[in-house]
């Protein structure tokens, strides 16, 4: 298995986290650790899950040389289903978000159309999530993301609040939360 590379995709994220400060966050998906520094940085408490044991010792290592290790927890798992309702203020993720093909490996593949686990794991952090919680996750236009945006406002609150334009692809950041 190999460790998520930090690209565009990830810089788009991190820069939409800056605002985020003194909340107790889950990170799906911790890859290279990159978004899980930024968060560590800024809030309380930061839970990272990985299902890859590389990802997690390497950014285990990283966090130690870089002091940011007091306020993370890091545990491997295969997404959020072993946490309580109502535990975290933001739950963030960069999915593995490619449709399937033949070149995609476990670090990009998103399932048929790229969306299947970033469904999973959108329905279960809702019921993680605080009432005033939120969700922040990024998606490409490589995937049918307006209409599954469409579905998943039918339940709940959902904004694109950054995009990126790629010259293969436009990436956007899309936070979701409770219905008032």
């Amino acid at each position: 298995m190999s460790i998520y590379q930090p690209s565009d995709d990830s810089d788009l994220l991190c820069e939409s986290i800056l605002t985020f400060k003194n909340k107790n966050v889950l990170e799906i998906g911790i890859g290279s650790g990159i978004i899980l520094r930024t968060l560590s940085n800024q809030n309380n408490t930061v839970i990272g899950i990985d299902i890859n044991p590389e990802s997690l010792s390497f950014v285990s290592s990283s966090l130690e040389k870089l002091n940011l290790a007091d306020n993370v927890d890091l545990v491997l798992g295969d997404g959020p289903s072993m946490f309580v309702s109502q535990t975290f203020d933001l739950i963030v993720f960069n999915p593995p978000y490619l449709p399937r093909d033949a070149y995609t490996d476990i670090t990009t593949d998103g399932g048929n159309t790229g969306l299947e686990i970033t469904d999973n794991w959108i329905k279960l952090s809702l019921s993680l999530i605080k009432k005033s919680g939120k969700i922040l996750f990024l998606q490409s236009n490589l995937t049918p993301i307006h209409e599954y945006i469409d579905f998943l406002s039918k339940s709940a609150s959902v904004n694109i609040v950054a995009k990126k334009k790629l010259f293969f692809e436009e990436l956007y950041i899309i936070e979701v939360m409770h219905n008032e």
